[in-house]
């Protein structure tokens, strides 16, 4: 794939120019864009022993005015920003700082809008910012279908009760179940999930292995091929994509009872690879999510 000359604030980025292979082939031509990713916050009020933001405090001090510089920059530049991603930390835990953003979003402008709630879909705060008409999408982080076991791996209390998303546009939203041994590990375990999500009114789920961060990531790892969806009653695989060494992912289809379940797994992923990433953390903007890659 060949970068396109295009610089951001004076600075060459890396973009995406061709669309993904399709097995062998290669993907077609494609105007160049990137996915810009807007953390809000370091802070979770989960306490996953998977994740990196464990029990990080809540940032302060957010340019707003300097990411509307950021995006402004790009489409100025006529780059297409095919997704603009809120997301932390829990978003939800700056709920009024992502309100700030959401409210400057003049939709004839600004398009294409997502939030990852990393965990926290199930909690009330996190619900109320579901619930906002400005997105377009919505993944929720979403790793098993019990609560006991939910309230085990976030170490944050999950009732019953929790799972319900009353006055959710449940058509925007996906769950993003990450891979746990002794959670969702086998083929079994996924149908379940399955189930569950299409139960909840989900249209789209992604199995995600866990990233080799500690020990408790290397030690409960589950590859995806163990899931074997293909063995699966009315589960069928749809289509794989890839770039080359850097990623590869498959695309399943799950009906049940005239309902139906798209199902994504990303196979591997290159954590250096960053063509079409950016990523402004309120101070800085970066190429990929790496703190020596400072745009501005």
């Amino acid at each position: 794939m060949n970068n396109a000359p295009i610089s951001l604030f004076g600075k060459p980025i890396a973009v995406k120019t061709h669309a993904c292979h399709h097995d062998d082939c290669e993907g077609e031509p494609i105007s160049p864009c990137v996915n810009l990713f807007v953390k809000v916050t370091n802070g979770c009020n989960a306490h996953c022993a998977f994740c990196s933001n464990a029990n990080q405090l809540i940032t302060t001090g957010f340019d707003i005015d300097k990411l509307f510089r950021v995006i402004d920059e790009a489409l100025q530049k006529e780059l297409v920003i095919n997704r603009i991603n809120i997301t932390g930390g829990e978003p939800s835990c700056v709920a009024n700082r992502v309100e700030q953003i959401l409210s400057r979003m003049d939709e004839r402008k600004y398009q294409d809008i997502h939030v990852h709630l990393n965990t926290n879909g199930l909690l009330a705060q996190s619900q109320e910012l579901m619930r906002h008409p400005r997105w377009d999408s919505i993944s929720v982080s979403l790793h098993h279908y019990d609560p006991k076991k939910l309230s085990e791996i976030y170490s944050t209390r999950v009732s019953s009760q929790a799972l319900c998303f009353e006055g959710i546009d449940m058509m925007k939203v996906n769950a993003s179940c990450n891979l746990i041994q002794g959670y969702i590990d086998s083929t079994g375990e996924a149908h379940r999930m399955m189930d569950f999500c299409l139960e909840k009114g989900f249209t789209r789920l992604g199995f995600v292995g866990l990233m080799p961060i500690n020990e408790y990531s290397r030690s409960r790892f589950v590859s995806l091929d163990e899931l074997k969806l293909n063995e699966i009653s009315h589960c069928y695989f749809t289509e794989s994509k890839n770039r080359g060494a850097d990623c590869k992912c498959s695309n399943y289809m799950y009906n049940k009872n005239l309902r139906v379940l798209d199902i994504y797994m990303r196979h591997y992923a290159n954590p250096l690879y960053c063509d079409s990433s950016l990523m402004f953390d309120g101070q800085h903007l970066r190429q990929g999510f790496h703190d020596d890659s400072i745009i501005i």
